[in-house]
């Protein structure tokens, strides 16, 4: 008997991208062992999972939202997306490809979507914690956000802050919508209480190498502290020059891995306080996902200050299954992967500066044995809460409901 087919239209595909697009792939490997699947995308060289088919698509190249809604729509009056759509039982969109969905629902296709963040209800796809405190001034915070990443994003924010109403429309016809945490459910049903009978609550799947490889720690006497931000605003790259600065008038003696994208300003700024304390701040920029693996042999504990509504939180994750201690803000679907573990006690309340101080001096004041114990232990209690196994077949589950 001939398997159903899925069709997987992504304008960007890991390795491009972050922790949405790792989940992608993820459930794309999985997918491909029940089903025949074809991924359809905008990234040149996505790293590809056996049995699955991908085809470049240089129309999804273009991943800012406007150009890619306006390709998307060019899109689906092309003869060879027709014809592979026509072939195929159900469209999952896991990004922002959403004009594809009308067009699929008129020929009778089922549809998932994916969301891995907030479209359908903010402009940025991202909202400041605690949304209950923000939920009224979304569409202003947009604004304020964009402009600091400069004009041209200013200008654009200003212009198009409605999109998401666009977005809502075309999600609103989807046949099930995933997201990737309770919390995230609870907001977008807030807002779209429409939703409710098809929103389905799926964690994103363990990465396989994060699962298998067992973790090896290497640490040196001096403690290391990895952040991964870059120099974003809500990703807490401000809390964390905070804390370093304090860190550094306390005479702590310790050394930050920075990761990320950082603007000379920025860099500039981190040199600076690094010749002015006794902190070592290295930074290293964007690195690849593999080289990230390899630093968190000799780190204490990941530092993630974030002050958005998470909606999943994949580098705490990842810390915790590589036995690194996570100091993290008690934000989103965070709080869903590390409440009554281990990790408890490193976390603290956004934006708390003071509190973040304290965790990171709490795991300076222990031993590399002890950060160890911590560490595997914590890795032990994340797997027996996301089970690896019990994800896939949530994931399977949701495709052969609607195929069904």
């Amino acid at each position: 008997m001939s398997r159903s087919r899925i069709l997987v239209v992504s304008e960007r595909y890991w390795p491009d991208g972050g922790g949405g697009e790792l989940a992608t792939h993820s459930i794309v490997r999985v997918l491909g062992r029940e089903f025949e699947v074809k991924v359809v995308t905008g990234s040149r060289n996505p790293f590809k999972s056996p049995g699955v088919e991908y085809i470049y698509e240089p129309l999804l190249s273009r991943w800012e939202k406007p150009a890619l809604w306006f390709n998307s729509l060019r899109l689906i009056r092309t003869r060879r997306f027709e014809e592979i759509l026509r072939k195929s039982d159900v469209v999952y969109i896991p990004r922002f490809a959403f004009p594809v969905i009308p067009y699929a629902k008129s020929i009778g296709k089922e549809v998932v979507v994916h969301l891995h963040g907030y479209i359908p209800i903010s402009y940025t796809a991202t909202i400041l914690a605690p949304y209950e405190e923000h939920k009224r001034r979304i569409i202003r915070e947009d604004i304020v956000l964009e402009c600091l990443k400069g004009p041209k994003y200013c200008v654009g924010a200003n212009l198009l802050w409605w999109l998401p109403r666009l977005a809502r429309r075309w999600i609103l016809q989807a046949d099930r919508i995933v997201c990737v945490s309770r919390r995230q459910a609870e907001i977008v049903l807030d807002r779209i209480p429409e939703l409710e009978n098809k929103i389905e609550v799926v964690y994103n799947p363990l990465p396989s190498e994060l699962v298998n490889a067992k973790p090896v720690k290497e640490l040196e006497d001096t403690p290391t502290f990895l952040y991964v931000g870059g120099d974003s605003y809500v990703k807490g790259f401000p809390i964390l020059l905070q804390a370093l600065k304090e860190l550094g008038k306390q005479g702590v003696k310790a050394r930050f891995i920075l990761t990320g994208t950082y603007n000379p300003s920025s860099i500039k700024l981190l040199k600076r306080l690094s010749e002015t304390c006794k902190l070592e701040i290295q930074v290293m920029g964007r690195v690849k996902y593999r080289d990230i693996i390899e630093l968190h042999k000799q780190v204490w504990a990941l530092v993630f200050p974030s002050i958005l509504e998470e909606t999943f939180g994949y580098a705490v994750l990842e810390a915790a299954l590589l036995g690194t201690i996570p100091i993290a803000s008690r934000v989103g679907g965070v709080v869903e992967i590390l409440d009554n573990t281990t990790a408890s006690t490193f976390m603290f309340m956004p934006c708390k500066v003071d509190e973040l101080i304290k965790k990171v001096k709490y795991v300076y004041s222990l031993s590399t044995s002890e950060v160890k114990i911590l560490g595997y232990r914590l890795r032990e209690e994340v797997l027996k809460r996301f089970n690896p196994i019990k994800l896939e077949k949530e994931v399977l589950r949701v495709f052969v409901d609607v195929i069904e």
